[in-house]
């Protein structure tokens, strides 16, 4: 029986995110697939490293409710369907935002 790695419980999302990739300097665009207070999944290919330090910000909301959400990360996971990312939680204030976009999402699901 397989089990399960995660310390943290993901929600599938669909929401739009921006990534700046600082060792290659360049900004990638998609769609989150998941999300955790420890990380998120976006299901993108092309020039991601593992171990990679990255920043994304995370569009939430629909017309004039749209507000964003920023929080760096590493990525630690690549295989054909994407791209997993460990966020750094740099704040208690980051952790209570990444838990209020997730039990609404959560809820909406």
């Amino acid at each position: 029986m397989l089990r399960e790695k995660r310390r943290f419980t993901r929600v599938e999302i669909n929401l739009f995110v921006s990534i700046y990739l600082y060792q290659i300097e360049t900004y990638r665009t998609g769609w989150l697939a998941n999300i955790s207070t420890g990380g998120c999944f976006l299901p993108l290919d092309g020039e991601f490293t593992v171990g990679e330090e990255c920043h994304l910000t995370i569009t939430v909301g629909e017309g004039l409710e749209t507000d964003t959400f920023s929080v760096s990360g590493q990525v630690v996971r690549i295989d054909s369907s994407g791209v997993g990312i460990q966020f750094h939680n740099d704040s208690e204030q980051q952790n209570q935002k990444l838990e209020k976009i997730i039990s609404q999402h959560a809820s909406s699901s």
